[in-house]
């Protein structure tokens, strides 16, 4: 869509022109006409909004702001984690919260190095990280009551055992964001253990080839 007020801005300085051209000091027709031609052209660019962005532009600082976003709340789950494990009266609990922290951490950190890849981990940041993150300041919430009722146990039981699961889902989704770099590895291997085989096979028959010589 046209910029309305650039363009009546931009006539009316060409119409103005014209008029002293040619009215005023009496300038021929044609020059008049051409000198306010490229007046109407030059009021118009400049009036044009700087820095208008495309729709790709956009579409891009939108994902940019996207991802920091959730690394920004991801940091903040992270925080919220690491200060209920320190707060865990379990030995065995603490240690599973810790644990299922330190691997969180990892994951942040390779998104942090691998930007691309935080569209992929959505899940994570969405659902995995925030769960745990509430999961532990409730327990904590509960362990400081200092009560230990029938159901006050059951939950920071059912607590207690939903840690190692959420570090087992943790750690598929590490796997799933290195799924490329996995298997370029393994490549890798494949390759070498082929060349090696190879090699092998070669001075196999380089020391037979030498012992029917003798």
């Amino acid at each position: 869509m046209r910029d309305i007020p650039g363009v009546i801005v931009s006539v009316v300085a060409a119409a103005m022109t014209f008029l002293v051209l040619f009215l005023v000091l009496h300038w021929s027709l044609l020059v008049s006409a051409l000198l306010c031609v490229g007046v109407y052209a030059g009021v118009l660019l400049l009036s044009k909004p700087v820095g208008k962005l495309t729709g790709k532009q956009e579409t891009v600082f939108l994902e940019q702001d996207e991802r920091e976003e959730l690394l920004r709340e991801a940091r903040g789950d992270l925080a919220e984690l690491n200060e209920a494990a320190g707060a865990i009266t379990d030995d065995t609990v603490r240690s599973d919260a810790k644990a299922l922290h330190k691997t969180g951490v990892r994951i942040l950190d390779y998104l942090e190095e691998n930007p691309d890849k935080i569209r992929q981990a959505r899940r994570f940041f969405t659902y995995y990280l925030d769960t745990a993150a509430k999961l532990m300041s409730r327990y904590i919430d509960f362990q400081e009551t200092g009560l230990h009722t029938e159901e006050i146990s059951e939950i920071l039981h059912r607590t207690a055992e939903a840690l190692p699961v959420l570090n087992h889902a943790f750690e598929k989704q590490f796997t799933h964001l290195m799924a490329g770099e996995l298997l370029d590895v393994e490549t890798d291997i494949a390759l070498l253990e082929k060349t090696i085989k190879m090699e092998e096979g070669l001075q196999i028959k380089t020391g037979r080839k030498r012992e029917d010589a003798q």
